[in-house]
C-alpha cells in the first residue's frame, strides 16, 4: 500500500540506526559476521539500499538488540521497501522532484523562499498550468494533467490536512508582481494567496521592492526540517536541471542564516495581506 511518507525518510532512519549501533567497529568486522557484503552495508547505513528482511535478522542478533529496538529497526526496514503514493506519477515528474517529495513528506517545518514564482503548495491550478506551457521538463499535456495530480495531492496533505506541517513561505514582491495567464486567473491565484495565509499551518510573508537587496535574489530555495533527530534537515535548491539536495548541516546552517536575513526584510503578515489586496485591485493590476 502507498505510504503518504516516502520510504526514502525510513532508510535514512535505518541508516543512521545502522551506523550508531557500529559504532567503533569496521564495516569489514560486522560483514564477516554477518556475512552481508561492506558495500552492502556500506549502502545501508547511508540509507541508500534497500534493506531485506534476512539483512535486518542477520544484523538485529548480531548487535543483540532488545525486542523495541528490533522491532523499530523492521519498522523502518520495511517501510524502506514501501511504495509511496507517488510513485506511479515518477515519468512525468521532472529530474530530482520524486526526491524532493519524498523528503517533503515526512518534515515537521518547510521553510520556502520564492524569487519568481508562486511556490507549488500555494499555487491554483490555472497559474500551475500556466507555468508548465513554458517548462521545458513539461512535454505534453499528459504529463501536465498528471503533475496537476502530484500539487493537488501535495497541497492537500501538506496545506488542508490536520496534521500538517509549519510552513513558512518568504516570496518577493516580483513573485505578486508578474502576470501568469489570463487576469482573472491571476486574481485567482492573488486571492488564493490571502485565504491560504491565513490557515493555523501556514506563514505567509512578502519581501517588497522598498526593502533593496537581500541574499535570497539568487533564487528559490526551501529547507526541509524534521522533528525526529534522526533525520538530517535538507535544503532542496531549484535549477533548470532539477533539484540540487544539500544535507551537510554546515550547508543547511548557512541556508538557514539566509532564511533569516531574508525575513528580516519581509513585511510582516497583515501588512503582506495588504500589498497583495492592493496589487490585485484594480488599480494594482498591470
Amino acid at each position: 500500500m502507498a505510504s503518504s511518507e516516502g520510504p526514502l525518510l525510513h532508510r535514512r532512519r535505518l541508516g543512521a540506526e545502522l551506523r550508531r549501533l557500529r559504532g567503533d567497529r569496521t564495516l569489514e568486522e560486522v560483514a564477516e559476521a554477518t556475512l552481508i557484503s561492506t558495500s552492502k552495508l556500506s549502502r545501508l547505513e547511508n540509507g541508500q539500499g534497500v534493506p531485506l528482511p534476512r539483512d535486518i535478522r542477520d544484523l538485529v542478533t548480531f548487535y543483540e538488540l532488545d525486542p523495541p529496538s528490533a522491532d523499530r529497526l523492521r519498522r523502518w526496514a520495511s517501510a524502506g521497501r514501501s511504495q509511496a503514493w507517488w510513485r506511479e506519477y515518477t515519468d512525468a515528474l521532472p529530474a530530482g522532484a520524486d526526491t524532493y517529495v519524498d523528503y517533503e513528506s515526512g518534515a515537521s517545518t518547510i521553510r520556502s523562499f520564492a524569487a519568481a514564482v508562486v511556490p507549488p503548495l500555494l499555487q491554483t491550478e490555472a497559474y500551475a498550468l500556466e507555468l508548465y506551457k513554458v517548462l521545458p521538463a513539461v512535454k505534453s499535456d499528459d504529463s501536465a494533467r498528471r503533475l496537476l495530480e502530484v500539487r493537488a495531492r501535495r497541497q492537500q496533505l501538506l496545506v488542508k490536512s490536520d496534521d500538517a506541517p509549519q510552513l513558512i513561505f518568504l516570496l518577493d514582491e516580483a513573485v505578486l508582481r508578474r502576470p501568469v495567464g489570463p487576469p482573472d486567473a491571476f486574481r485567482e491565484q492573488l486571492d488564493h494567496l490571502q485565504v491560504v495565509s491565513r490557515q493555523r499551518n501556514v506563514s505567509l510573508r512578502v519581501v517588497p521592492f522598498a526593502s533593496g537587496p537581500h541574499p535570497g535574489m539568487l533564487g528559490l530555495f526551501t529547507i526541509l526540517h524534521y522533528a525526529d533527530d534522526r533525520d538530517r534537515d535538507v535544503v532542496a535548491a531549484e535549477s533548470h536541471t532539477g533539484e540540487r539536495f544539500l544535507e551537510q548541516p554546515s550547508n543547511v546552517l548557512q541556508y538557514l542564516r539566509i532564511f533569516d536575513a531574508i525575513t528580516r526584510k519581509a513585511l510582516d503578515h497583515d501588512e503582506s495581506r495588504a500589498l497583495i489586496a492592493d496589487i490585485n485591485s484594480p488599480k494594482g493590476m498591470p
